[in-house]
């Protein structure tokens, strides 16, 4: 019984010296406080500097609340060093859930409420952009720095970090699409500026070297939207490329990554385009056309998309991409097989077999982040491709003429019919070249090529660019096994991998 007497005077005295600095720091942040707190002495407010963060001057007895950082400043500083919701206490005493009119107090004395959406309220009732995460952690809200970086690492972002991101701390560019590529222009220009400037950074290295590759980037990323250069080239990352419109960037690993606008597909003549970019290199894109429908797209600081989503005309919502989803970590020895490949490839003009190939259902029992599909080919090979035979590309072009790209329209129907009666359909486009001439360079051409086909889908057979995803592979799956010119090499194919993807299944 003297035990528990103790242990609950201690806990009064701390509940008071926990109400006495919150009260304090509440009226520092509204800027009242110039005298020490009611009730804690000088040498008591210098000895809880742990929690409150004192100036140096505590040392001396004169720290006065004024003094102090702000109370926002103090709860940022703490979720930066990883602050969960299970550090905070009752300010009371008691144990958690605390009591309805008492509150949560952080390790360092910030008095805080959590809102029912997640929101954090410091004390006295101020809102501050912080939330609370689906896993406790404490984040600040204003951008998707949070999600972003839980995607980058294999692990499902908050849904929540994606939908409260405050505009009004984000840079917004508005503009109406005039003009965009057509499937039928190429970029030589382009490409022979790229070569010529992949030459020049495979010469010996020079004091500026490292400086020219981040210019290169900045030049081209400035054409993708907002990028932190920073993020972009962290890990060790470094410019291979650089085709104004692309860029490729080498791995620690020695393997390379294609770093382009998803958006491009989006960016229709006579639309408008408002993208709001955060100071973290996220941002949110929202596509407007001219029949009043939407698409919004959500990008991490690393341009990978994090969430997609239509809103028709009428109001109706369609998610077409969430990497939110809850998904685990990909084991390859754990897939299942993947399906035989057919005999034959289905013909570009056999409307029955091409939509009985594409429609061919996975055999998983699991789903996979867009992330995963795109780069581990065990789950691409989940699905098999079908190989857009009708049309092969001339060396060093990504280029389709009208000709070839009428000899879409059965693929065309099949892809427009599979939307029409699933929204949420969701097929890859892939591009490849042959293994003739760099791989850097030809991971960047069969990029481009993927999304030429794309274009041709939607500029003449009205198949909505969302519900498309494009991504090359350069030379790593030669359909010839020839390190000569091969025309049936550069080649681009499609498969459908609505049934892959956790957010669609």
């Amino acid at each position: 019984e003297a035990e528990a007497a103790a242990e609950a005077e201690a806990a009064a005295t701390e509940a008071e010296t926990a109400d006495a600095l919150a009260a304090a720091l509440a009226a520092q942040q509204a800027g009242t406080a110039d005298a020490e707190p009611d009730g804690l002495g000088a040498d008591e407010y210098a000895d809880s500097e742990p929690r409150v963060a004192a100036s140096e001057a505590a040392s001396t007895g004169e720290t006065r609340a004024q003094q102090l950082p702000g109370m926002a400043s103090i709860l940022n500083a703490e979720i930066e060093r990883g602050l969960q919701l299970s550090d905070l206490r009752c300010a009371d005493g008691t144990a958690r859930p605390c009591s309805e009119d008492s509150y949560l107090l952080t390790p360092r004395g910030v008095g805080v409420q959590v809102t029912e959406d997640g929101g954090l309220i410091l004390t006295p009732v101020d809102q501050q952009p912080f939330r609370v995460g689906e896993t406790g952690q404490l984040v600040p809200r204003g951008s998707y720095t949070a999600a972003a970086q839980q995607a980058a690492e294999g692990a499902a972002p908050d849904a929540d970090a994606l939908d409260e991101a405050d505009s009004s701390e984000a840079e917004v560019v508005t503009e109406t699409v005039e003009a965009t590529r057509s499937s039928a222009q190429d970029f030589e220009t382009r490409i022979a500026d790229a070569i010529r400037r992949a030459g020049e950074q495979q010469q010996p290295a020079a004091s500026s070297s490292s400086d020219r590759n981040r210019d290169l980037a900045r030049a081209a990323l400035v054409g993708l939207g907002a990028f932190a250069v920073g993020q972009a080239l962290s890990n060790n990352r470094e410019v291979a490329l650089n085709t104004g419109d692309r860029v490729i960037v080498n791995r620690p690993d020695g393997t390379q990554e294609v770093l382009k606008d998803d958006n491009t597909l989006l960016r229709q003549p006579g639309a408008t385009v408002q993208t709001e970019n955060f100071s973290d290199g996220s941002s949110r894109t929202t596509v407007t056309r001219e029949d009043g429908s939407r698409v919004i797209t959500i990008r991490g600081a690393d341009l990978a998309v994090l969430r997609r989503v239509h809103i028709a005309a009428d109001g109706t919502e369609t998610t077409l991409i969430d990497e939110t989803v809850p998904v685990e970590p990909v084991r390859v020895a754990d897939l299942p097989a993947a399906p035989a490949q057919p005999a034959a490839q289905p013909s570009a003009t056999d409307e029955a077999a091409l939509r009985a190939a594409l429609q061919r259902e996975a055999q998983i029992t699991r789903g996979f982040t867009l992330n995963q599909v795109r780069t581990i080919p065990e789950v691409r090979n989940l699905v098999a491709p079908i190989d857009i035979d009708a049309i092969t590309f001339d060396t060093a072009s990504a280029a389709i003429t009208p000709d070839q790209a009428r000899s879409l329209a059965t693929l065309g129907t099949v892809i427009q019919d599979a939307i029409r009666r699933n929204p949420r359909e969701i097929f890859l486009v892939e591009g490849h070249t042959d293994a003739v001439g760099s791989a850097t360079f030809n991971l960047a051409l069969s990029d481009r090529r993927a999304e030429s086909v794309a274009l041709a889908l939607t500029e003449y057979f009205d198949v909505p660019p969302e519900n498309l995803i494009v991504q090359g592979y350069g030379e790593e799956y030669l359909k010839i096994q020839t390190p000569y010119a091969e025309r049936e090499n550069r080649r681009a194919s499609v498969r459908r991998i609505t049934d892959l993807l956790a957010s669609t299944r």
